[in-house]
This record gives C-alpha cells, sequence and structure tokens, in this order.
C-alpha cells in the first residue's frame, strides 16, 4: 500500500489537470456512470464533532474510493484544523487497498477548482473583477484557482473580521500579481463584481438579491447543511440555477431546500447539474446579463477524481512511501 502525505498531494496536483479531470468526472456523473450515494454524516455532540462518509466508484478509469472526514469545532484551540480527512483509493478488480493519502488539501482545493469548472462553463468571457464573501481557507483556494479560468484585474474581499481579509490581501498578492482590495461591507463587494463566490459559514444569507450585477456569476460554496443559507430565496429567483448533484443539494443544502419551503423557487427552477450543461445536454448562459449560479454542496466523485489523478502522478514519479498492511 502507498501513503501520501499531505504536502506530497500538494506537490503532485496540478491546478489546471485537477480542473480538467472534475469536468470529466461530472459528465460521468450525470450521465450516471459513476455509482455514489449521498453523503453519511454521523453527528457526534458528546464530543463536539462529526464524522462523514463519502464514497464514490466512477465506471470510466475504475477508480474506487472513499474519503472520511471529520469535523472538530475545538481543533483550533489545539493547533489543528476544524476539518481533518483521508482518502483511500481501492482496486476496481480485488477491492484491496491501494492507497492512502491526506485528504485536508484535496477537500479545500478540489471545491475550489470545481468552481473554476463551473465558472468557465458559466461566466462571460470578460470578468475583469472577482467578489469573495468570506476569508478562510476556501477564499485563498477560490482565488488561486479562478485566476487560472478568467483573466482577473481585481479581487475585492470581505470578511466580517476584517483581518482576515488583510491576510488574505498579504498571501495572495505578491503571488498572484492580482490587487487585493479588502472592503467594508459585503454589499460594496457584490456590486461590483462580474464572478461572485460566498464561502462563509453563515446560516444567514450574506447578500441581498437588488445587490447583483447584471450578468454576474455566483458559485456558492459555503452553505451545505439543510438550516443554513448564504442565497436568499430572492436571490435564487434572479438567478439560473445550476448544481454538481440534485440528490445532494435535496438532500442536504438549506439554499435550495429553505427557498424551496419558502415558495420563492419551484424545484424545476434548477436547470440541472453542471456535468450536463458540460455535456451539452442542458445550456448554460444564454445572455450576457443573465444571472448565474452555482451551488456546490461539495461531492465524493470530486474527492475519487483528485485522489485518482494525484495517485497516477505518484505512480509516474515515484512519491510516496509503501507499507505493509
Amino acid at each position: 500500500m502507498l501513503v501520501i502525505s499531505e504536502k506530497q498531494v500538494r506537490d503532485l496536483l496540478d491546478l489546471d489537470e485537477l480542473i480538467s479531470a472534475l469536468e470529466q468526472a461530472h459528465v460521468q456523473f450525470s450521465a450516471g456512470k459513476v455509482v455514489m450515494p449521498v453523503r453519511l454524516v454521523v453527528p457526534l455532540p458528546e464530543i463536539q464533532g462529526r464524522i462523514t462518509s463519502m464514497p464514490a466508484f466512477m465506471s470510466e478509469g475504475k477508480a474506487l474510493g472513499i474519503k472520511i472526514i471529520s469535523y472538530f469545532r475545538d481543533n483550533p484551540g489545539q493547533g489543528l484544523p476544524p476539518i481533518l480527512a483521508t482518502i483511500s483509493m481501492y482496486s476496481a478488480k480485488t477491492g484491496g487497498l491501494e492507497v492512502l493519502m491526506d485528504g485536508v488539501y484535496i477537500t479545500a482545493i478540489r471545491t475550489a477548482c470545481a468552481s473554476a469548472m463551473a465558472t468557465r462553463a458559466l461566466a462571460r468571457p470578460e470578468t475583469p473583477v472577482l467578489g469573495v464573501l468570506g476569508a478562510g481557507t476556501q477564499a485563498r483556494t477560490h482565488i488561486r484557482a479562478l485566476s487560472r479560468v478568467r483573466s482577473i484585474e481585481r479581487v475585492l474581499i470581505w470578511s466580517p473580521t476584517r483581518t482576515s481579509a488583510i491576510y488574505v490581501k498579504e498571501e495572495l498578492e505578491g503571488e498572484l500579481g492580482i490587487g487585493i482590495h479588502p472592503q467594508d461591507s459585503a454589499e460594496a463587494v457584490v456590486r461590483e463584481a462580474d464572478i461572485l463566490t460566498t464561502v462563509t459559514d453563515s446560516a444567514e444569507p450574506v447578500l441581498e438579491a437588488g445587490w447583483l450585477k447584471p450578468g454576474v456569476h455566483i458559485n456558492a460554496v459555503g452553505s451545505h447543511r439543510p438550516e443554513a443559507r448564504e442565497m436568499s430565496g430572492d436571490t435564487l429567483k434572479r438567478a439560473t440555477v445550476v448544481v454538481d448533484s440534485l440528490d445532494a443539494v435535496h438532500s442536504e443544502c438549506g439554499d435550495i431546500l429553505l427557498a424551496l419551503e419558502e415558495g420563492a423557487i419551484t424545484p424545476d427552477h434548477l436547470r440541472g447539474e453542471i456535468g450536463e450543461v458540460l455535456s451539452g445536454a442542458r445550456p448554460g448562459r444564454t445572455g450576457d446579463d443573465e444571472i448565474t449560479l452555482y451551488k456546490s454542496v461539495g461531492i465524493a466523485v470530486q474527492d475519487v477524481a483528485a485522489a485518482s489523478l494525484v495517485y497516477r502522478r505518484a505512480l509516474e514519479q515515484g512519491a510516496g512511501t509503501e507499507v505493509e498492511m
């Protein structure tokens, strides 16, 4: 069995390759060529955490794997991230364990690269201003990934804690050569954004529909619990909505579930899955002033596609450590 560390995963993953791999994975998924249940979440209130199981099998390429992800909210006080994860990949012939790798970086970067994939499919060609609401790990990975698929001239970023936005500016501005400008309000970001990415942990909407610029593309990432939402029903009603998985959003996505409950939208308001847009089965953007919204909750096929890419590169480069079980 091969063991691959987080540092090795970072070194082996190329963002452009990952974006392309995710496009292929989503086309497979929406074509019914992936076996993937909705994630199983086990709440653990006694120890102030939860653990989640996310398996998937991709018929093309015979990639079989599972991510186990834990969330322990008090970890930062112990010098650890709140989210920890591992991904195991198995032989599709024998079921034997072939590789175990750290999943923390994959969890962060595959989410951002999926948003980049959706942005490439749905956003207008000219999108000089990227707006980001939130200033954590996902803000960083999204700025990096989205700059791969569009020519971004300015990044506007807002966080309830302005210091966090300043840290993002200090970390990424020199690396990417793009001006990053912390703003005093979410409204100031939203009104100027050609691409808008929401990566907050808010349980309530963080923007108003009236702030949206005609033609903006939105990546709504932060909410993936039934009781939490970043988008109001009015915002969803204004937008053409494409999702990563219809089954997943109807099971666990507060943005969608609460808007349906309120009657702001109906089930047929969702245009379909991003894999259907990528394959041409459903239309994407149909006009320059159309507001498009990609709602992501994160699905296991993204993790398996990313881990499969890491495993292939590790074998090619002789990376990782062989151990006996």
